[in-house]
């Protein structure tokens, strides 16, 4: 899928699957929305973490700030939730698909002006004018935040994506070649996925066994490190993996391997979804079919809005329908875990996201235009048990309604 903008950024299919979370009413509702966030705005003076248990955010999409009739600047909001359903906001300037990340060194979140770390304390601005399109968001173990932002096509040939280091409240900015929806942070440092490689093109189509017989065009998967770098990119390695897709945001890594699943489609333009395995210290790679004893089959519709997690030594995996599944990555058997009864995708009238944390789940719903408050429940990744549910006293209405759509949550992390 192309989101169309004054920068050409090329959206992935997966985004789109798993956010495709817009509304479609009219403009006087989008003013009583704005109205519903900004009444509950506390200023940058004021706002603390508190009691806050998840946070969300609700702006603008990248084709809603370029339009045929020009430049459009409209507000996001960061919305923190009680364990009540209460909730407050902060106001932000513009940034699509924007993901906060939660540590135990604060809540961190961007707009195309400033970063943000938010504390009990307060709230620490550094200010950083960049891309105002998110592709990803790490937090550091050592306290601070990498940011991920496409760029889109450049002159000559190309592709860049933005990275921003934010530390001690000081920031800097390197472009890098590629554009990654998908990446791990191993340690302290941060990889890349592409099927987009930017200039390393040219580079791609000499490799031997790297070329499909189907796509001339097509182009192998890259993994590069992004981050600790001067500036620019590392190519790391490269595997064969001519289109499908692989679900976009972060992927687990586990002593520098980086494990996650992948519809892959082979030189032949043969498809299935695999488990990959790719060590960020060798390049190699090992990709194993999933099988089910219980002959589950997978639609690619909903393959997009996979999250995934290692639990038990296994890859543990919410599908888009709300089923979650562990997978073993040395063999590709998958077992049906349980079924969360919180389903997403295209065709299924609520819209869920998923975070997976600690011995926890957990699930923010909402039905675009629907009736009722949106639904926050956590449960057991043991069996699926609810251990609570909550509205958040935010009407449905006001969720998705034009400009401000559903993006990333984050939730307090486990002590």
């Amino acid at each position: 899928m192309v989101k169309r903008t004054g920068r050409r950024v090329v959206t992935a299919m997966a985004v789109a699957l798993a956010l495709a979370l817009a509304g479609c009413t009219n403009a006087s509702n989008t003013s009583d929305a704005q109205q519903l966030y900004d009444r509950a705005a506390v200023s940058e003076s004021d706002v603390r973490l508190d009691n806050a248990v998840m946070a969300f955010f609700v702006g603008p999409q990248n084709s809603e700030m370029y339009t045929v009739v020009g430049e459009v600047h409209r507000p996001g909001y960061l919305v923190l939730v009680n364990a009540d359903g209460s909730f407050r906001t902060v106001k932000t300037k513009r940034m699509d698909m924007m993901s906060p990340i939660w540590s135990r060194h604060g809540l961190y979140f961007t707009d195309e002006s400033d970063d943000y770390q938010l504390t009990a304390t307060g709230l620490t601005k550094t200010a950083n004018t960049k891309i105002n399109a998110q592709n990803q968001m790490f937090a550091l173990p050592e306290g601070g935040a990498v940011g991920v932002y496409n760029a889109g096509f450049v002159d000559g040939g190309g592709y860049n994506n933005q990275v921003s280091v934010t530390k001690a409240g000081t920031a800097r900015l390197y472009n890098v070649q590629g554009n990654y929806f998908t990446g791990a942070l191993c340690g302290s440092e941060i990889f890349g996925l592409t099927n987009r490689p930017g200039t390393h093109d040219r580079e791609a189509a000499q490799l031997p066994n790297m070329t499909s017989s189907m796509d001339q065009s097509s182009r192998p998967q890259m993994l590069a490190r992004l981050y600790p770098a001067d500036g620019g990119e590392k190519v790391v390695a490269w595997r064969p993996h001519f289109g499908g897709g692989t679900p976009a945001g972060r992927v687990p890594c586990r002593e520098n391997v980086i494990t996650f699943l992948s519809w892959d489609r082979d030189s032949q333009g043969g498809e299935q979804p695999n488990v990959v395995s790719w060590d960020t210290r060798t390049g190699e790679y090992q990709a194993h079919p999933l099988t089910f004893d219980d002959g589950t089959r997978l639609n690619f519709e909903y393959f997009g809005g996979i999250v995934q997690d290692v639990q038990a030594g296994k890859l543990q995996w919410i599908y888009g329908d709300g089923r979650v599944f562990s997978t073993d990555s040395r063999t590709g058997q998958t077992t049906t875990e349980f079924d969360t009864n919180l389903g997403a995708g295209a065709r299924v009238p609520s819209q869920t996201t998923f975070v997976f944390s600690g011995a926890q789940l957990h699930a923010l719903s909402t039905v675009p235009g629907g009736e009722g408050e949106m639904v926050y429940t956590v449960l057991s990744r043991t069996d699926g048990k609810v251990l609570s549910r909550v509205s958040v006293h935010i009407p449905n209405t006001s969720v998705n309604v034009s400009y401000l759509n559903l993006s990333h949550m984050a939730v307090r992390p486990a002590l």
